[in-house]
């Protein structure tokens, strides 16, 4: 099924509720200033709310946003299951907190309206423990609730503070006063025994069987940021969020999220480009590949929802990020870019364009930041070659520490996909366990650690 199918079913079951349909809201919003929108959560409301004119007398909503996170970008390629930008719907409601009821919508959604097999899902629910030095207390509630539901015991498991209870982030520079919090619930989907970890393998595992795809919410209190006190809120409220395109993996039983019909298309596009196999022992192709396609999509959105061009300094900078990343896969790839990516730009906004009109109104601008990104990063790369030149000279013959390899990668701009193949081109090693070594210790000195180029 189609994410934008499976986005518009689940609006519907909500909508049939009485819950007021928002739209969703641009991926740059005002209150995370150096990113972007990262969840469907209560500042999307609240911003869709105000577009929107006026608030009105129920307090349930529904909508769909589209997110993108920064911090998983270091996951693409590797995983099967995580995609930088990707669709949320959520459904919310304000002013009370009812946790049978809001289980037992979030499971006949998933089940009866969009028909994923019930007998293959898991249950997680807040298992107590300690934040911030208070003492919070088993959240019985829902483990009742999924029992009266009907999931067998054995499927409903306890977890702790790091997986089942939310706590709100720092929002505009960490300046909150308040932190909202409260415990959550989430649903697994099993893939299946043959991906188990062990005999212990359970939700929670990152082994792969599990993918969690659903999750709901229940925020009733506030902590003050600075003295971590404790205080009820007067209007608590629940959430219910869904991820798009795992739901759309798990229904068209796919092993991964870039085999969905919105991505599997432009991996295949870059399939017909890449026609030397010689170096695929050097690199990974299919890794290079999914960096390539998940990067250039986000892009592709977040420009068209007026990202601005790369640069220095928060949104900017992700963008440059972005970008670079995409040219350095094409480069590992052996493909042109400046002939490929337009024409795979073009093929997202046809997946996608249907359901996102604006969509097509980036796209000139996109392949302008492309343009002038690519001149600033050949510079990059030549000043970082010649680095490595004399790295290597100066080493007669003996390979780089972990520490210059950092160097390299940080410090002069060579992405780390880059230099491998380079260092195996000249017949030399990459020490990957004294790089891995080395890329911490760096991460540990920094105050504000920065995504490591790939």
């Amino acid at each position: 099924m189609h994410p934008h199918a499976i986005s518009e079913r689940f609006i519907r079951y909500y909508q049939d509720l009485s819950f007021k349909k928002l739209p969703g809201t641009s991926l740059l919003n005002p209150s995370i200033p150096m990113t972007f929108v990262m969840s469907a959560g209560l500042a999307e409301v609240e911003t869709a709310i105000d577009q929107l004119g006026s608030r009105t007398p129920d307090y349930d909503y529904v909508m769909v946003q589209n997110c993108f996170r920064h911090f998983d970008v270091d996951r693409i390629g590797k995983s099967d299951l995580h995609l930088s930008l990707f669709q949320m719907p959520g459904a919310f409601s304000f002013g009370h907190i009812d946790r049978q009821v809001t289980v037992r919508r979030m499971w006949e959604v998933l089940t009866r309206d969009l028909e994923i097999d019930r007998n293959r899902l898991w249950a997680s629910y807040f298992a107590g423990g300690q934040i911030s030095g208070h003492s919070f207390d088993a959240d019985l509630d829902t483990l009742l609730a999924w029992r009266e539901i009907g999931l067998p015991e054995e499927r409903i498991v306890g977890l702790g503070v790091d997986h089942n209870f939310w706590k709100q982030g720092g929002g505009i520079d960490g300046q909150e006063t308040t932190r909202k919090c409260g415990p959550n619930t989430e649903l697994f989907f099993d893939r299946g025994p043959q991906l188990s970890c062990g005999t212990g393998c359970r939700p929670g595992c990152k082994c792969g069987r599990f993918v969690e795809f659903a999750n709901s919410l229940f925020i009733f209190a506030e902590m003050d940021a600075e003295t971590n006190e404790l205080s009820l809120m007067v209007k608590p409220f629940t959430e219910t969020v869904i991820g798009a395109e795992r739901v759309a993996m798990i229904l068209s039983d796919k092993p991964t999220v870039f085999d969905i019909e919105t991505v599997k298309p432009l991996t295949d596009y870059l399939r017909s480009l890449h026609l030397d196999q010689s170096e695929e022992l050097y690199i990974d192709v299919e890794e290079s590949k999914r960096i390539l396609v998940d990067h250039l999509r986000a892009l592709v959105f977040l420009t068209a929802d007026g990202a601005p061009p790369p640069g220095k300094g928060g949104r900017s900078r992700l963008m440059r990020i972005l970008i670079r990343r995409v040219l350095a896969q094409t480069k590992v790839l052996g493909i042109d870019s400046a002939h490929c990516l337009p024409s795979l730009i073009d093929r997202v906004t046809d997946l996608d364009g249907n359901q996102h009109q604006d969509l097509k109104r980036g796209r000139d601008a996109l392949v302008e930041y492309i343009h002038t990104e690519r001149l600033a990063f050949e510079r990059t790369l030549s000043r970082g070659y010649r680095q490595l030149d004399r790295l290597l000279a100066k080493n007669n013959g003996r390979p780089l520490s972990g520490k210059e390899l950092v160097n390299l990668v940080k410090q002069f701009g060579i992405p780390v996909s880059l230099l491998r193949l380079t260092l195996a081109r000249r017949g030399l090693e990459f020490d990957e366990h004294d790089y891995g070594q080395a890329i911490e210790q760096w991460r540990r000195n920094v105050v504000s650690p920065t995504v490591a180029a790939h």
